[in-house]
């Protein structure tokens, strides 16, 4: 069973990245900018998680 405190972990990640994929088709790319890095790294970590 999963611990309760990664469950957490991961549906912030997961909601994290789908709000920042939401925003980068909303808004010029300009101002998507600084959220680019963070969304990749949540990115490779979900990967890594489900791996």
């Amino acid at each position: 069973m999963v611990d309760p405190a990664d469950a957490v972990s991961v549906a912030v990640a997961v909601e994290f990245v789908v709000m920042a994929s939401i925003l980068l088709l909303v808004v010029p790319f300009r101002v998507a900018a600084p959220l680019v890095p963070l969304l990749l790294a949540f990115l490779v970590a979900l990967h890594l998680y489900r791996s």
